[in-house]
């Protein structure tokens, strides 16, 4: 026996439209959260930048923190990228949503 739920078109056409509002907050959280986690990597950046500052004027280990400093740029680049892509993504995805509307 079918749904009673979704006998009527306008019924059809209530729930596409709930699930389609539910889809579009869930990518706007995604995108503002995104842009949250890249800013908390960005700061932990810094403090891997602070602990080769550290590293080179108090320890006084030339290496170390230049290996330090190395991890950090590699870090700060990957994170860019990366927040980048994900930002990219939801706004893309949310672009398609509203053009298929």
């Amino acid at each position: 026996m079918p749904s009673p739920l979704i006998d009527t078109p306008q019924a059809l056409d209530a729930a596409i439209a709930a699930g389609r509002r539910a889809r579009r907050e869930k990518l706007v959280r995604f995108a503002r959260n995104q842009r949250i986690r890249t800013q908390v990597a960005f700061g932990l950046t810094g403090c891997i930048a602070i602990f080769a500052l550290i590293a080179f004027f108090f320890a006084g280990d030339h290496e170390a923190a230049a290996v330090i400093s190395l991890i950090a740029c590699v870090t700060f680049g990957v994170v860019y990228a990366a927040g980048k892509t994900g930002q990219k993504k939801a706004v893309d995805l949310l672009r398609e949503m509203d053009q298929s509307m």
